[in-house]
């Protein structure tokens, strides 16, 4: 919740067809606060799985991290607190600029590695 009462959020989910995939998974990732709703497309490539899985590890740690490094798409950073919020700031270059503070559930890392591991099944790496 946000100190006014209400719920911002994000939420990246793949789009495409389940299937051994040998290209881009199409993924939305999905903004909702009382100041921006927003979809932005984009594609998840098989080496940024094991970027992901790198960063949900340093967040585990109560690290900070980001994702997907480097080039010119969609990329998220997140900065955990030590009152268990994080803020999450979502950029994309030719779109969108937003920075948004959560109160993630306790299991959230745990529910992202299942995506993680869904998403290596998808391109056959499981």
């Amino acid at each position: 919740m946000c100190p006014t009462g209400r719920t911002s959020r994000s939420y990246c989910a793949p789009s495409s067809p389940p299937g051994v995939l040998l290209g881009p998974i199409r993924a939305e990732c999905l903004i909702s606060a009382d100041f921006v709703q927003a979809c932005l497309d984009t594609h998840i490539w098989p080496d940024l799985l094991d970027e992901w899985e790198e960063a949900l590890a340093r967040l585990g740690a109560g690290e900070g991290a980001g994702w997907a490094q480097g080039g010119r798409g969609l990329r998220l950073y997140f900065h955990p607190s030590d009152s268990g919020r994080l803020s999450l700031s979502i950029h994309d270059p030719d779109r969108l600029t937003v920075a948004l503070g959560l109160e993630p559930p306790p299991q959230w890392i745990e529910e992202h590695e299942i995506r993680l591991r869904r998403m290596r099944e998808v391109y056959g790496q499981s």
